[in-house]
């Protein structure tokens, strides 16, 4: 009897631990903008970098690396609308995922919630196209 209460017990809870949805968080006017990096050179969190894809924002405490990021690794970002990425085989694209830190002592002068595209590897191509893309202001996005 004592198992079977505890299976009954017990199945809510894993219903409940699988069932919740992942919590969203909205930013508002916030900007974007484009880097490159040298060939092999991996993120804060560690992995190689996917052109179009990777994102680098804050540290959760200006000036300190090791606080982590302001997002958290692994976080998707979706712009309420698609952003203009020269280069990019589709022209526009609106989501991206943390995987990378960016503006260590934020003294760039970019919004709290600023992030930071991924272009590729550092050419004069890839240089170019990123300074093509330039600073975005007031851009919105959803976290999940």
């Amino acid at each position: 009897m004592k198992k079977i209460l505890s299976v009954l017990f017990a199945f809510p809870l894993l219903f409940l631990l699988f069932t919740q949805e992942v919590s969203a968080a909205k930013y508002t006017n916030q900007n974007v903008t484009a880097y490159t990096a040298k060939s092999g050179k991996k993120t804060y969190h560690g992995t190689y970098p996917t052109k179009y894809r990777t994102a680098a924002v804050h540290p959760k405490t200006c000036g300190k690396p090791t606080s982590g990021t302001k997002l958290p690794y692994g976080t998707q970002i979706y712009t309420d609308n698609e952003l203009y990425l020269p280069g990019f085989a589709n022209g526009y694209k609106d989501d991206f995922l943390v995987e990378d830190m960016g503006d260590v002592n934020c003294n760039k002068g970019f919004s709290a919630y600023w992030f930071d595209i991924y272009f590729g590897v550092k050419s004069q191509l890839t240089d170019d196209r990123a300074n093509k893309f330039g600073k975005k202001k007031g851009v919105s996005y959803t976290t999940y």
